[in-house]
C-alpha cells in the first residue's frame, strides 16, 4: 500500500511539472503572438491609409507621416546606423572630403561637427515626430506651439543653405549623391538587419523626403523617381568614388567618435576592431577609396550578420512596439530659451546647455542667447 501512494505522489509531482512546463510555453507562445500582431498592426494601418503607394511620392504630407513613422518609431536604430554610414561613404568622394579637410572642422572638431550636423538635420526632419509625441504627452498643447515646429524645420533649412553658401565650389552632383545615400543607406540597413523589410511606401516616402530637401537646397538635374536616383548613385560612385589621401583623413577621426563611450582604455582596441570590420560593412569600391589596412574578414562578416540577425529575431517575437518617437531635438526650449537634445550618442557632450538653431554648423551667428 505504502508503495502505490508512493507512486501516486511522483505520478502527480511529475504531472504538476508538465502543467507547469505547458503553461510557461502556452504563455510565451501567447504572448509572442501578441507581439507580431502588433508589431505589424502599424504596417496593416499603414497600408489601409494609403493602399496607393504612389501617394508617398505625390503627397508631401503623407510622405512625411509615412517618413517619420517607420524612421524614428519602427526602425529609429537602424535608420540612425545607415544615416551615419551615409555621412561616412560621402568621404570617399575626394571631392568632398577634399573640402571637409580643407575647412578644417573634421579633423579639429569632429565631435561638434558631426553633433551640428545631425541636430540641423533633426531640426528640418523631426518636427512631426515631435508633434506626435507633444500630443501623445500633452492633448492641450496650444496648436500655436505645434506650428512651431514646421518654423523651426524651415529655420534649419535655411541655416544648412547658409553654411554651404559659403563653400561655392562645392558639385551639385556631389550634393546629389549625398542626398542619395541619405535615401538609399537607411533603407539598406533596415532591410538587411531589421526584423521586417521596408514597404513600398516606405521607400517612396524617403525618397520624396529628401527630393524636397534637395529641391529646398535649390540643387539642379535632381532625379525624379527613386529609380532614376538609384541609377545615378550607382553611376556617381563607380566614377568617383576613389582614393585620396584627404578620404582617411575625414573618416579617421569619425571613427574615433563612433569609439568615444569605449573607456578610454579600450579606445585604441576598438580602433583596432574597427579597421578590421569595416570592411564587412562598406562596399568593396569605398573600403578601396580609404586604401584600409585590412581585407574583409568573412567570419567576422558572418558574425556581425548574425549577431544582428539574432537581434532582428528578438525584437520581431520579443518587443513590443514602442509608442513614441525617437527624436533628440526637442518639442521645447529650457528655462534659458534653448533646445536641449532629448539624449546624448558620443562624448563629449557638446548642447548640455542647449542651443539656438542659428549656432549650429561652423562661424557661430547666433547671439548664444535665446532661442529666436
Amino acid at each position: 500500500m505504502e508503495s502505490l501512494f508512493a507512486w501516486i505522489e511522483k505520478v502527480s509531482k511529475s504531472r504538476i511539472k508538465e502543467n507547469k512546463t505547458t503553461l510557461a510555453c502556452t504563455t510565451i507562445l501567447i504572448y509572442m503572438g501578441i507581439v507580431r500582431y502588433l508589431r505589424y498592426k502599424n504596417l496593416r494601418t499603414l497600408q489601409a491609409k494609403y493602399p496607393d503607394p504612389q501617394q508617398a511620392l505625390d503627397d508631401p504630407d503623407a510622405a512625411q507621416e509615412i517618413y517619420s513613422k517607420f524612421f524614428s518609431r519602427e526602425f529609429p536604430f537602424m535608420a540612425r546606423q545607415g544615416t551615419e554610414f551615409a555621412l561616412f561613404k560621402t568621404y570617399s568622394i575626394p571631392s568632398i572630403s577634399r573640402i571637409l579637410a580643407s575647412t578644417g572642422e573634421l579633423v579639429k572638431r569632429c565631435p561638434r561637427r558631426v553633433e551640428d550636423t545631425e541636430l540641423i538635420l533633426g531640426e528640418m526632419l523631426q518636427a512631426y515626430g515631435r508633434i506626435e509625441n507633444q500630443r501623445a504627452r500633452n492633448p492641450n498643447t496650444p496648436q500655436s506651439e505645434m506650428d512651431a515646429q514646421w518654423s523651426r524645420s524651415q529655420e534649419a533649412t535655411a541655416r544648412l543653405n547658409e553654411i554651404h553658401g559659403r563653400y561655392p565650389t562645392i558639385r551639385n552632383e556631389d550634393y546629389l549623391y549625398t542626398a542619395a545615400l541619405f535615401v538609399t543607406e537607411p533603407q539598406s540597413w533596415i532591410n538587411r538587419f531589421e526584423w521586417r523589410k521596408l514597404d513600398v511606401r516606405e521607400s517612396n516616402a524617403i525618397f520624396r523626403i529628401w527630393y524636397d530637401v534637395s529641391v529646398s537646397m535649390n540643387l539642379k538635374n535632381i532625379p525624379d523617381s527613386p529609380q532614376k536616383l538609384e541609377d545615378f548613385k550607382n553611376a556617381y560612385a563607380k566614377e568617383n568614388v576613389k582614393y585620396s589621401a584627404s578620404n582617411w583623413k575625414c573618416a579617421e577621426p569619425t571613427l574615433r567618435l563612433l569609439l568615444s563611450n569605449l573607456p578610454r582604455f579600450l579606445q585604441a582596441i576598438g580602433y583596432e576592431l574597427g579597421l578590421r570590420v569595416l570592411p564587412s560593412m562598406l562596399d568593396p569600391q569605398d573600403a578601396k577609396a580609404f586604401q584600409l589596412p585590412h581585407a574583409e574578414v568573412r567570419w567576422i562578416t558572418w558574425c556581425i550578420h548574425s549577431l544582428l540577425s539574432m537581434r532582428a529575431f528578438f525584437i520581431r517575437h520579443f518587443l513590443l512596439p514602442r509608442s513614441l518617437y525617437v527624436v533628440r531635438t526637442p518639442f521645447q526650449v529650457n528655462t534659458r530659451g534653448r533646445l536641449v537634445p532629448t539624449f546624448f550618442i558620443y562624448k563629449p557632450h557638446i548642447y548640455q546647455d542647449g542651443y539656438v538653431i542659428a549656432d549650429l554648423g561652423p562661424e557661430k551667428k547666433g547671439e548664444g542667447g535665446k532661442y529666436r
